[in-house]
């Protein structure tokens, strides 16, 4: 897992991102001072949107890279025809 909950010094929680070695933000808010509750809810929410990034990188042709997004690309092909 990307995301895991710590116990900070204060007795609070925080989510921390293992792969940049620091407390992870969500919706430009860092994730620390929180409850556990909180943290462990945080830290499965990113997880879980990770993952999914992850399929969707893994599904995605090896030769093609679109640099729209697909609603955008969609859009063009429709007007095109």
């Amino acid at each position: 897992m990307r995301f895991v909950v710590v116990r900070e010094p204060t007795d609070t929680w925080a989510v921390f991102d293992t792969i940049v070695n620091e407390p992870a933000g969500f919706a430009s808010q860092c994730l620390i001072g929180l409850t556990r509750e909180q943290a462990e809810w945080f830290a499965s929410r990113c997880n879980q949107q990770m993952s999914r990034s992850a399929r969707r990188v893994q599904e995605m042709p090896r030769s093609v890279v679109p640099l729209m997004p697909r609603d955008v690309i969609e859009t063009i092909r429709r007007q095109a025809t």
